[in-house]
C-alpha cells in the first residue's frame, strides 16, 4: 500500500478505539496504534482513488465469470449411522445431542 500523501489527515486513535468498541473488540494500545497507521494509509489511498477521472466508465454491480459447473445430482449410499455419530461431541438416544432452543409450553 502506498504511503499517506503529504497533508492528509490520518485517522485519530480515538476514532480507531470507537470503531473497535462498535465491533466489540478489546484491543491493546499497541494494536490501536498499529491500526491507526494502517487505517490512515487505507483512507489516504481511498482519497487518491476518489481523485481519478472515471468519466465514461460504466459502473459494475458485480462480476460474473460464468456459471460454476455442478455435479450430477445422483443418489449415493448414506454414511453409516455409527460413523456419523462417532465424531459427535454429544449423542443422545442414538442421535446427535444439541442444546435446546425452543421452549415448550
Amino acid at each position: 500500500m502506498p504511503p499517506a500523501p503529504e497533508g492528509s489527515a490520518p485517522i485519530a486513535e480515538d476514532e480507531v478505539r470507537s470503531l473497535a468498541r462498535l465491533a466489540n473488540l478489546d484491543l491493546p494500545d499497541a494494536e490501536i496504534r498499529r491500526l491507526t497507521g494502517d487505517l490512515g494509509r487505507i483512507l489516504a489511498y481511498v482519497r487518491q482513488l476518489e481523485e481519478l477521472d472515471v468519466t465514461g466508465i460504466e459502473p459494475t454491480a458485480h462480476v460474473e465469470l460464468g456459471r460454476a459447473p455442478l455435479r450430477a445430482d445422483e443418489p449415493h449410499e448414506s454414511l453409516p449411522h455409527e460413523i456419523a455419530l462417532r465424531e459427535a461431541p454429544r449423542t443422545s438416544m442414538d442421535g446427535f445431542a444439541v442444546p435446546g432452543f425452543v421452549e415448550e409450553d
